[in-house]
């Protein structure tokens, strides 16, 4: 009969080897690609990705001022989409960048270029931004949301006003 200490030893000679697996290997983007589907499959359980589960759009500063709310945004609503799927950019290794970086969508004022800011969230027939998916989605009679008109819908959700206290 083998002891507990014996489970012990073989616990941790197998968190030492996945600790040195986890450090030498250099094949870690290509176990993230790997995982990168439209379903996310998880095929390296030692592989872990941060992010923020819920936050809110912050609009560039040099970009036109709107009369819109900004948009919250939920990873976690959006977990059964692949990360590259709007991070078509990422590598699988480097942090991920803003939308407005340089080389992206960086063209922050003139809405009605390719590689505008605007674009990457309205564009209607992309499924690579956030109105062309929930576009598709709203067809295929999957989840229905309100996508227009943009001053209230699905999006920029205005926020009722509090009556102030007199």
């Amino acid at each position: 009969m083998k002891s507990n200490f014996f489970y012990v030893g073989v616990a941790a000679v197998f968190a030492i080897l996945v600790v040195i697996y986890a450090t030498t290997t250099s094949h870690l983007s290509e176990e993230i690609a790997s995982i990168s589907t439209d379903k996310v499959v998880v095929t390296n359980p030692t592989l872990t990705v941060s992010f923020p589960i819920n936050f809110q759009f912050k609009r560039p500063a040099e970009l036109n001022k709107t009369r819109f709310s900004q948009v919250k945004f939920s990873h976690f609503a959006h977990q059964d989409v692949a990360c590259v799927k709007c991070h078509h950019t990422w590598d699988g290794r480097s942090p991920i960048q803003s939308c407005a970086t340089e080389g992206c969508h960086s063209e922050l004022r003139a809405k009605g270029e390719t590689e505008s800011y605007f674009r990457a969230f309205h564009t209607l027939h992309s499924d690579r931004s956030c109105r062309g998916c929930h576009s598709t989605m709203n067809k295929a009679g999957k989840k229905e949301l309100k996508l227009a008109p943009c001053a209230n819908n699905a999006c920029h959700v205005v926020e009722p006003r509090t009556k102030a206290k007199k």
